[in-house]
């Protein structure tokens, strides 16, 4: 009996689950994510049911990522080349370290002398503030997958429709 049950759920499971994504990240683009440029982004997931978006974030060197806090969901990171940290913090992501944000602090994101690429995994919103932290903006899955669907449009590059699921 155990075996027709578990062999109905695997097939139950084969029907419903999603298809492999491979994704060659040099096929992707960098696009700005700020208007002044000194952010960008290659956009690997755009997770619609669920707010989650997955991209490579590069930053230029000495550079600031102004006032934000992430609502919705933790964030995951995991740095891959250059250092950065958070203004206030005793910590510096190296090259290498994992982070894990859980959502609602405030902080400001502040690279080192070189460029950085870092790796994150977020959910929900990022909500941008000023200096008296008063709500200024913010981007979420999709106003993210919104700025890569009008860089690709101007830029004359197929979109990857294959990024949303």
């Amino acid at each position: 009996m155990n075996s027709l049950i578990e062999e109905s759920v695997i097939k139950l499971a084969e029907k419903f689950q999603l298809p492999e994504r491979i994704v060659n990240i040099e096929e992707l683009p960098w696009v700005p994510f700020t208007d002044n440029h000194s952010c960008y982004f290659k956009p690997l997931r755009f997770d619609l049911n669920t707010g989650t978006w997955i991209y490579l974030f590069k930053m230029k060197s000495n550079q600031v990522l102004g006032r934000h806090r992430h609502t919705g969901g933790s964030v995951l990171g995991y740095n891959i080349q250059g250092k950065w940290r958070y203004e206030g913090r005793e910590w510096v992501a190296v090259p290498g370290t994992f982070i894990f944000e859980p959502p609602g602090d405030i902080h400001t994101l502040i690279t080192e002398d070189e460029e950085v690429v870092t790796l994150f995994i977020l959910g929900g919103s990022l909500q941008y503030f000023d200096e008296n932290d008063h709500f200024i903006g913010q981007d979420d899955v999709y106003t993210v997958l919104n700025k890569y669907r009008v860089f690709c449009e101007l830029h004359g590059i197929q979109t990857r429709d294959d990024l949303i699921y």
